[in-house]
């Protein structure tokens, strides 16, 4: 460093530093404090309708989700109602085709010497409460405990394996019936429990 040069570029330098730190005043740059003022209130306005903005554009936003949601609950809505009523179609349809059942398995058994009344009794008991046609008031528990007590007394080797613990397979095979005979027996006895209790 024996060089002058190097100093006069070094102090060059801090020169440049210096007026680089310290700002020049001059009153032609600087702005009044209105015009700072005047500025603000142009970015404040500004950022307002900017906000103003946004909140349109979420309102639109939220009245389409609402009106997308109401269309979606009325559209479920009526296919609940649909179903509602398909499943009450399916239920008076199994009624019938189980009373219908019982009737053709009275046929089939021969059991001509049953009493009118022992036949109607267990034709009702086939028939799902709901969709039985009610007899008079005082007659239809007596009507009831003979529907459950008939199908006990015809069945009853059925509810015996049953009640000793066997498998719905095991009783198939030992009485020659159908898994799905065995299991609709079951669920009308137990039908015929609840309605009575």
């Amino acid at each position: 460093m024996d060089q002058p040069w190097v100093y006069i570029v070094l102090v060059g330098l801090l020169i440049v530093v210096y007026a680089k730190i310290i700002p020049r005043k001059s009153e032609g740059t600087a702005k009044p404090d209105g015009a700072i003022v005047k500025e603000m209130e142009q970015a404040m306005d500004h950022l307002a309708m900017e906000l103003e903005e946004q909140n349109k554009a979420l309102i639109e936003l939220f009245s389409g989700t609402k009106q997308t949601y109401e269309e979606q609950a009325a559209k479920l809505t009526s296919r609940v109602e649909t179903l509602e009523k398909q499943c009450q179609e399916l239920r008076h349809e199994l009624g019938r085709l189980t009373f219908s059942e019982e009737q053709r398995r009275l046929s089939l058994q021969g059991d001509a010497s049953k009493p009118r009344e022992a036949l109607e009794a267990s034709a009702g008991a086939a028939v799902p409460p709901a969709y039985t046609e009610p007899a008079a008031p005082d007659a239809q528990p007596v009507a009831a405990n003979k529907a459950a007590m008939n199908m006990k007394e015809r069945y009853g080797e059925l509810f015996e394996l049953y009640e000793s613990g066997k498998s719905t397979d095991y009783i198939a095979k030992k009485l020659g019936m159908n898994k799905g005979e065995i299991s609709l027996i079951l669920q009308l006895a137990k039908q015929e429990e609840r309605s009575n209790a």
